[in-house]
């Protein structure tokens, strides 16, 4: 007996049979769609960049949004209190024996930087690298941005410069007197600033000689020469007979004449003898030695002899001025008044903030896809199709 031939299997719902060419395939309806093209780590890379430029111009975005017009400020104090990336404005002295160059980069120009008279090396200003490029002042007012003086890119290099440089520093006579009877290593400077000496500190001290003046007349027609000039001089009773004179050029002669009773007296002989192309001024004397040279003894400043030299002393009250050669310093919490940077010129800030917030956005959600897991795709087979066609 011959068993029957094998049932032909009706392939007209299996899923994987030939299609129509208008007839919908339900497998290509369930393909899982493709993953974004960006990278896990090409994605973080865009995310780091982008909050790292988000976070280094924020004090740019705050002060382009400081307004046009700047805060009116009293004085060095409110400056150094006053809040950074701020658009102020004050009365400012800079120190313009202590200027120095700085450059932010080599690819861009340089800039003058300066201490404020008063501020105790606290407060600067930064200067165009060109003397002539701002317009002038006259009122000693500066207008611009603050800034922290550690922040800037040449900080490093400033103090290396202000290190191995010494500034010439005008001392408070009074003060410097009172710092060498006390033996102190720190005076005042004219404008209120401390300055730290050391022992081997060059110090300039001018003194006014007592009971002495200098006469020079200048050439004019009447006093042409150095002999007219002796006999009107001596005319007025202002120049002895036969003194020598100090000093002569081509168009003034000088003359050292007795004044017991101060500049005025001579100054008013000369008015009463109708001399009115001379002047008479004080003779003042000029001492240098280093700070350890210097002391106070009872009411004199006493200089001490080096190799060679004799000591010296003089009367505390005809010192008239102390000039001392000093570093300066640059703490780095310091101010900086940025007199070139102004609010609107940072306009363009927000647009690049809003670019970089949205990119920021955008590849952190293609992060997110990246790392989610895949999800298995829903078939659109049934159980029975999913299962072998037996014959």
């Amino acid at each position: 007996m011959t068993e029957a031939p094998d049932r032909e299997p009706n392939l007209a719902d299996h899923p994987g049979r030939p299609r129509g060419r208008d007839e919908v395939d339900p497998e290509l309806i369930v393909l899982p769609r493709p993953r974004a093209s960006v990278g896990p780590l090409l994605a973080l890379s865009v995310i780091v960049f982008c909050v790292y430029f988000l976070v280094r111009l924020k004090s740019d975005l705050v002060f382009a949004h400081a307004g046009d017009e700047p805060e009116r400020l009293a004085g060095v104090a409110a400056a150094l209190g006053a809040d950074l990336d701020s658009y102020v404005e004050l009365r400012a002295v800079p120190d313009r024996a202590a200027i120095a160059r700085v450059y932010a980069s080599d690819a861009r120009d340089g800039h003058r930087l300066a201490p404020v008279l008063g501020s105790g090396d606290k407060l600067w200003l930064l200067f165009d690298g060109s003397p002539w490029a701002p317009p002038p002042t006259y009122d000693e007012s500066a207008t611009g941005r603050v800034v922290r003086l550690g922040d800037l890119p040449f900080y490093d290099e400033l103090r290396a410069y202000l290190a191995r440089t010494r500034f010439p520093r005008g001392l408070d006579v009074r003060a410097a007197l009172a710092a060498l009877a006390d033996k102190r290593a720190q005076a005042t400077d004219v404008a209120g600033d401390p300055v730290v000496t050391r022992p081997d500190t060059p110090v300039t001290i001018v003194e006014r000689a007592v009971g002495e003046a200098r006469v020079t007349g200048f050439a004019t027609e009447r006093h042409p020469d150095e002999n007219a000039w002796r006999a009107a001089l001596e005319r007025a009773g202002i120049l002895a007979p036969g003194a020598a004179i100090e000093n002569a050029s081509e168009a003034a002669w000088s003359f050292r004449v007795p004044a017991p009773g101060g500049i005025e007296p001579i100054a008013a002989a000369l008015v009463a003898a109708k001399l009115f192309a001379a002047r008479a001024e004080p003779v003042d004397r000029t001492h240098r030695a280093a700070w350890r040279d210097l002391a106070v003894e009872g009411g004199d400043l006493a200089v001490a002899g080096g190799a060679g030299r004799a000591g010296e002393r003089m009367r505390t009250a005809s010192v008239t001025a102390l000039l001392i050669e000093a570093e300066r310093q640059a703490p780095p919490d310091a101010r900086v008044l940025v007199t070139t940077d102004r609010p609107g010129d940072y306009w363009h800030l927000t647009i690049i903030y809003v670019v970089l917030g949205a990119l920021t956005s955008a590849f952190a959600w293609a992060l997110w896809r990246g790392l989610r897991p895949e999800r298995e795709p829903a078939s659109a087979m049934t159980p029975a199709e999913k299962g072998d066609i037996r014959p």
